[in-house]
């Protein structure tokens, strides 16, 4: 399989990263004191992904600054109190006393990272057309764990607009095993060899 292999501009220095990465550190530290952190992550990103995602009335409700902090903060004990670790459920509070709730996107993926980090694991994206078969899935957690030397966890998504194959992302640089990515490769390819017979029909010409 043809892979291309190309850096993804990202914004390092972006307010979302920057504050997750900040209220992220604080929440693990206060997860990890009670020996919770990979429950508070994985609640928390259920708590995106299941919630927010899915339910636009929350997430606008949240997220809306005409909404008092008060207000927040009981929605959030009415649907979550009891269904939540403690830690998760103050931690949002805090967000919502500090009108930082509309970034606990970035908090989640931060947070997800550093986890991974502290455990010795890389995250990595892995996209596709259809979901991955489990024997796939394996093969290239294996390929992975050897190219890489460290623990793989995967964090699968699907979209439909890829021709086939799939693409991985590791960090900020994406390995393009779709279809797609090989015909845009071969493409360039192509145009590559166009451009230089021409310059050597050129030259020929320029020379008799």
């Amino acid at each position: 399989m043809t892979e291309q292999v190309s850096q993804v501009a990202t914004v390092f220095d972006s307010e979302e990263q920057h504050v997750g990465q900040v209220y992220a550190k604080a929440l693990l530290q206060a997860a990890n004191s009670s020996n919770k952190v990979d429950v508070v992550v994985e609640q928390l990103e259920s708590f995106v992904t299941d919630v927010l995602n899915k339910n636009v009335a929350i997430d606008f409700f949240l997220s809306n600054p005409k909404q008092s902090v008060d207000s927040k903060m009981g929605l959030l004990d009415r649907v979550f109190g009891g269904k939540m670790d403690s830690i998760l459920l103050n931690f949002l509070k805090v967000l919502c006393r500090r009108h930082r709730i509309n970034f606990v996107r970035g908090v989640s993926r931060a947070a997800a990272e550093l986890r991974d980090e502290i455990a010795g694991r890389v995250q990595v994206q892995v996209t596709t057309s259809t979901v991955l078969d489990s024997k796939i899935e394996s093969a290239l957690v294996a390929k992975l764990k050897a190219t890489l030397n460290k623990d793989v966890r995967l964090v699968k998504k699907i979209d439909p607009s890829i021709i086939g194959g799939l693409v991985v992302r590791v960090g900020d640089t994406v390995f393009d095993g779709s279809v797609d990515g090989q015909l845009r490769v071969l493409r360039r390819e192509l145009t590559s060899k166009t451009d230089a017979s021409i310059r050597e029909m050129s030259n020929k010409l320029i020379s008799q």
